[in-house]
């Protein structure tokens, strides 16, 4: 027996590795998979997904929202109608099934198809496993939702929640009941000394994947990774700063992609990040800065407005982005860039002489710490090895020609 974890926002991740637990269950001949369920809601192909899986499987499903707190909104009201057996803990609650758009609301008509899509397959499994129509049909029309002794009254779920508040309890009831799968009448064995319980949870790289596809954190990683990079590009060389940036960035675009994000708020959000980039290679507060404020602010509240409540971003996690985001770009780099641009026009000839470190490989470019500063630096006479010391023989630019400083000399 097996009892799986599901929690959070129902994507692609989350969709392979229901899939993947399932086929290992039918090929480790497991007698019941019970899916923990906690979930705001998700993508609809990762959803139809899910239940195509489920009904298919060979192996009864049982879908248990808990634990007491818990809450099967939007997508994963189609798993719990899909499940064998529906259970649902106290103070934990289903509904709210109104099909949204990845791009924000939907337009009349292609909202009215997609509702009569998501209202049909909801409906088609209630008559599948015999749970009552009409709330299903509401939920979807009306994002009508219910609690847990709700659900059971309505004959939504299969199990008296008052049994059901922890998986220790729904072993017990789930013995000896029987349910229909596609393999056949099963009889579910869930308790007794020859019982085998295993609990699954995703593994690093699953929960990694699954992590950043939370709206705030994939909107942190946004900005944070283009602060990385725009402060890589404003320092000589490449540094970890870089590279941190960029993976940063390739992770929030994979969130984005399977997201229900605003298009519009994207754009938004990328512009004012752009705008804030060219202030600070132009070193200097003006319309750039206000540019990017603005269009910081509007994309963000923008970015997951009007998708779904579970899937936004909080407005004090936008004002504290904002507001850093102007300090960073607008007063912390301006000033470091003013600074480093000011030393290179005046003071190239007082860096000549200057004694440093070589802090990585000179072959012959790398980096130097000179003058409480990292440079790109250049070896004039072969290779320098990191930590050596050097010494500044000319300037070209922002690249100090260095030699390496001799015991002694």
């Amino acid at each position: 027996m097996d009892v799986v974890e599901l929690e959070g926002v129902i994507d692609p991740t989350t969709a392979g590795y229901l899939e993947s637990k399932l086929d290992a269950a039918e090929e480790g001949g497991s007698g019941v998979v019970i899916v923990q369920l906690d979930t705001p809601g998700g993508l609809d192909i990762s959803m139809r997904d899910m239940v195509q899986r489920i009904l298919a499987s060979r192996v009864p499903v049982v879908v248990w929202v808990g634990p007491p707190g818990a809450r099967a909104a939007s997508a994963g009201v189609f798993l719990v109608y899909a499940s064998h057996v529906a259970a649902m803990a106290p103070a934990t609650n289903l509904g709210a099934a109104h099909p949204v758009d990845l791009g924000g609301d939907l337009a009349d008509e292609r909202e009215t198809k997609a509702v009569e899509d998501a209202a049909a397959l909801l409906r088609e499994l209630a008559a599948e496993r015999g749970r009552n129509a009409e709330f299903a049909d509401a939920a979807v029309r009306e994002s009508v939702a219910l609690g847990a002794e709700e659900a059971f009254e309505e004959q939504v779920i299969d199990l008296n929640p008052d049994t059901t508040g922890s998986i220790d309890e729904l072993l017990g009831v789930l013995h000896g009941r029987q349910v229909e799968t596609v393999a056949g009448i099963r009889t579910l064995a869930t308790s007794g000394p020859d019982v085998t319980i295993r609990f699954h949870q995703p593994g690093l790289i699953t929960r990694i994947l699954h992590a950043i596809t939370d709206p705030t954190f994939a909107y942190l990683l946004l900005v944070l990774g283009f602060w990385a990079l725009v402060f890589e590009l404003s320092q000589p060389g490449i540094g970890v700063a870089g590279a941190a940036g960029a993976v940063a960035l390739v992770l929030s675009f994979y969130a984005f992609a399977v997201l229900p994000v605003n298009l519009a708020g994207l754009i938004l959000v990328l512009l004012g990040l752009a705008f804030f980039t060219i202030d600070v290679f132009t070193a200097g507060l003006g319309v750039w800065t206000a540019g990017g404020t603005l269009s910081l602010l509007a994309g963000s509240i923008l970015l997951f407005g009007g998708v779904a409540p579970a899937i936004e971003v909080s407005p004090w996690v936008i004002g504290i982005v904002v507001v850093s985001s102007f300090l960073f770009f607008g007063f912390v780099m301006t000033v470091a860039l003013r600074g480093r641009k000011r030393a290179a026009l005046t003071g190239s000839e007082g860096m000549i002489g200057l004694s440093g470190e070589a802090r990585s490989d000179l072959s012959p470019e790398g980096q130097a710490w000179v003058k409480g500063a990292i440079w790109r630096a250049r070896a004039l006479d072969g290779p320098i090895e990191s930590g050596s010391r050097i010494r500044v023989k000319r300037v070209d630019g922002l690249l100090l020609i260095v030699q390496e400083e001799k015991e002694g000399e």
